[in-house]
């Protein structure tokens, strides 16, 4: 009797030990959902679309007003920016330079993308102010050539939040101002 007692028990731990080898508890699965759904949210809250706020908005013009006073530097060449309320383009204010072949009014193309010099505004963000002439030097002059004596301020509206970007007269130094 004995040994058939060893054996009943032997099969008993063996169905126990086959019971846990199955898989997961529902409590461990409803656990591992809940952990997921709550960093799905997490990283969709944070991978909102930089694009669509004012602020990223007014970095990028920032940036671009820099790399528009570089190129004019290394062109030798006076460049307009054109602001648009959906956008804004940097074209060559003259013919003369090889970067200005296609003349005045038409986009250069950026060599940091080979494309034309052309940003457009998404989400809803528009852009106020007038347009910008920059000499050879990277400095901020009228359409006549002379330096200007006050600074250039552009707005971008989104939503409820508005950036203004402001170009220094004289230096040409960029800053974007928070609301």
């Amino acid at each position: 009797m004995r040994r058939g007692n060893a054996m009943n028990e032997h099969a008993r731990n063996a169905k126990v030990r086959l019971a846990y080898a199955r898989g997961f508890t529902f409590v461990e699965l409803v656990v591992v959902l809940v952990i997921a759904g709550v960093l799905a949210a997490v990283a969709a809250s944070r991978w909102n679309a930089p694009g669509e706020t004012a602020p990223y908005q007014g970095e990028l013009l920032a940036r671009s007003l820099r790399h528009m006073q570089m190129l004019a530097m290394t062109w030798d060449s006076t460049l307009l920016l054109t602001p648009a309320s959906g956008g804004y383009s940097v074209s060559c204010a003259s013919t003369g330079t090889p970067a200005c072949a296609s003349g005045p009014g038409t986009p250069v193309t950026d060599p940091a993308s080979s494309a034309p010099f052309r940003v457009v505004l998404s989400y809803g963000v528009t852009l106020t102010g007038p347009a910008l002439y920059l000499d050879s030097l990277g400095r901020p002059v009228s359409s006549a050539g002379t330096l200007l004596s006050t600074a250039t301020v552009y707005t971008l509206s989104g939503g409820t939040q508005t950036w203004s970007v402001s170009v220094a007269p004289i230096t040409g130094f960029v800053t974007v101002a928070t609301p």
